[in-house]
């Protein structure tokens, strides 16, 4: 198995770490516990080193993994008492990305015995689809500027990291990448809700507005863009913007698609 004189080593540590802090700890006990441990025992394990992602050679988010050790296992742990979600998952899985690693762990504190998960990344050949067929001779003036400039900056970020991150660091890097480049963005803008007239609800739509003339709406790791079509064209419609793009940052494949609504 990969790694597994490092792994065999790791393990060991989590278990002296659990039998002597207890159980139900919060996760910054067994963090502080286990750079104790790696540091009495001379192992080369780094606790919280930063890993910077940039966009065009500028730091544009930084990653710090709970531990990396021999400068090849990216280790992130957790104090939960259940199993881990996705969203713990894709917390390693970005550290790896990063780092262009193939072995990381998942180290769950949070049972009656320590829960080590193996986490495996091969890099995947990506690809990039586009369709902007409802901007075609259709968008003009500012609008249409501020349309490509948003277009230039989701394939930047495509080219400069594909795919395979969470929606937490697309987001980030999406954000660095607009207001770079002196868009103004407005981030998850709260909006009234509505049945038959009357107001049932007021929250934050999870979309970002382009310099008041375009909504953005983007997810990571999905399987494709439908949802983002859907949701994108809704959410247009609450600010009465006539103009969005929908795209989605998938496992193995980027989908960027121009919305439009027909007044």
């Amino acid at each position: 198995m990969l790694y597994e004189d490092y792994t065999h080593t790791l393990r060991q540590g989590f278990y002296a770490v659990q039998n002597e802090v207890g159980l139900g700890r919060q996760e910054e006990a067994y963090q502080q516990a286990c750079k104790l441990w790696f540091s009495e025992n001379q192992l080369p394990v780094a606790s919280r080193p930063p890993h910077p992602l940039l966009l065009d050679g500028e730091r544009a988010f930084v990653l710090y993994p709970d531990f990396v050790g021999w400068d090849a296992v990216s280790v992130e742990i957790k104090a939960v008492p259940r199993k881990l979600h996705m969203s713990e998952w894709v917390q390693v899985r970005d550290c790896m990305k990063c780092r262009d690693e193939t072995l990381g762990l998942l180290v769950n504190f949070g049972l009656d015995r320590v829960h080590v998960e193996r986490v495996v990344h091969t890099p995947r050949k990506t690809t990039l689809t586009e369709n902007w067929e409802y901007w075609q001779d259709a968008i003009s003036g500012n609008d249409r500027d501020v349309g490509l400039a948003v277009r230039e900056v989701l394939r930047s970020v495509y080219t400069q990291h594909t795919t395979g991150y969470s929606d937490k660091v697309i987001s980030k890097l999406l954000l660095f990448a607009l207001t770079r480049r002196g868009l103004s963005v407005t981030v998850n803008p709260m909006s009234k809700a509505y049945y038959r007239d009357v107001q049932v609800d007021e929250s934050p739509l999870e979309c970002r507005v382009i310099a008041d003339r375009l909504v953005l709406v983007h997810t990571a790791l999905f399987d494709s863009n439908e949802f983002n079509i859907s949701r994108g064209l809704s959410f247009m419609r609450a600010p009465g913007l006539k103009w969005g793009v929908a795209a989605n940052f998938g496992k193995d494949r980027a989908e960027f698609r121009g919305l439009r609504i027909s007044r």
